[in-house]
């Protein structure tokens, strides 16, 4: 899997440059032209601004005007001064997933990791492709070094056991040692961060508008993650089923939830036969969600049990 196969690689891409969550942010709330989003800005600098500028008018995430009533001229080869730049819904909609990282901060980060520009840290983490490879290779519980060395060959056992020193200095992961065997386990942390990715994500399916729209294929390693730490409302119960209809057809295994107790729990496989698999006959809508209750409740009732649940601590 390369790392534009990874659900919201390059929305994370675009905001792990420097400063450029600052620079959204800077133009969240009212147009401006560079010269005040300079003195907004005192720690980026002319040059910087002026290259997050060009960028984020490239990517349709901006756009300018000289003067009310002028339209914008979105690929102009200069960044016009006195004009004045405002965030299209594209590049409003990408402050949902700096919020969210910036949350992500507030909740798992040290007093001295909160001084860092807001929600970078956890953008960073998520956007690093083998940090998230690792990651995502626990989603299922622990594992010990060699059972790493077997999953991720292209990273090597030296700079595996180096990204692994880092996420638990990171408070990503957890180093356990049973006899003379090391096992390293995912942070409650960490599985939060599963929500950063998949925020990133839904802003490419909507804004990127590939000729084959298609999740990243990591997203049923990104919900095996989450769904430890999701809670519900314990009256619910049942599974959820989410089977994504894309180009990739059969490489893209349905995902299995199921839902007991207030918590989540992803399952490995198809469920037990008593929670048949729906019928081949009549394939659900792109990217459909199906619902079966445990007590054979009605559609309708299952189907209430797919909403987002919310996240503990």
């Amino acid at each position: 899997m390369s790392q534009q196969d990874q659900l919201g690689a390059r929305a994370l891409k675009l905001l792990a440059e420097e400063s450029m969550v600052a620079v959204l942010r800077g133009l969240a709330d009212r147009a401006l032209r560079p010269a005040e989003l300079e003195h907004a800005l005192p720690d980026a600098g002319h040059s910087l601004v002026m290259r997050r500028l060009r960028h984020l008018l490239d990517s349709e995430l901006v756009t300018y005007e000289h003067q009310a009533g002028l339209p914008p001229h979105a690929h102009d080869a200069g960044i016009p001064h006195e004009a004045h730049y405002s965030l299209t819904d594209a590049g409003r909609m990408l402050l949902d997933v700096a919020a969210e990282a910036d949350r992500w901060k507030q909740t798992w980060c040290s007093q001295d990791e909160r001084r860092d520009p807001a929600g970078t840290l956890a953008i960073k983490l998520t956007a690093d492709y083998h940090s998230r490879k690792i990651t995502l290779l626990l989603a299922d519980g622990p594992l010990c070094t060699e059972d790493l060395d077997q999953r991720a060959p292209d990273l090597g056992r030296k700079a595996l056991r180096r990204r692994l020193g880092d996420l638990v200095l990171a408070g990503l992961l957890k180093r356990d040692k049973r006899g003379r065997v090391a096992l390293y386990e995912l942070t409650a942390g960490a599985r939060h961060l599963a929500l950063v990715a998949m925020l990133a994500g839904r802003w490419e399916w909507q804004w990127l508008r590939p000729e084959h729209p298609a999740p990243g294929r990591d997203l049923h390693k990104l919900l095996h993650m989450l769904a430890p730490v999701a809670r519900i409302r314990k009256p619910m119960a049942g599974i959820c089923q989410l089977h994504l209809d894309t180009p990739r057809g059969a490489d893209d295994p349905d995902i299995y939830l199921a839902a007991r107790a207030g918590h989540i729990l992803a399952l490995a496989d198809v469920p037990a036969a008593r929670y048949p698999r729906p019928s081949a006959t009549r394939p659900p809508r792109r990217g459909a969600t199906r619902c079966s209750s445990a007590k054979g409740r009605s559609r309708s009732a299952a189907t209430r049990r797919c909403s987002r649940p919310s996240l503990g601590p």
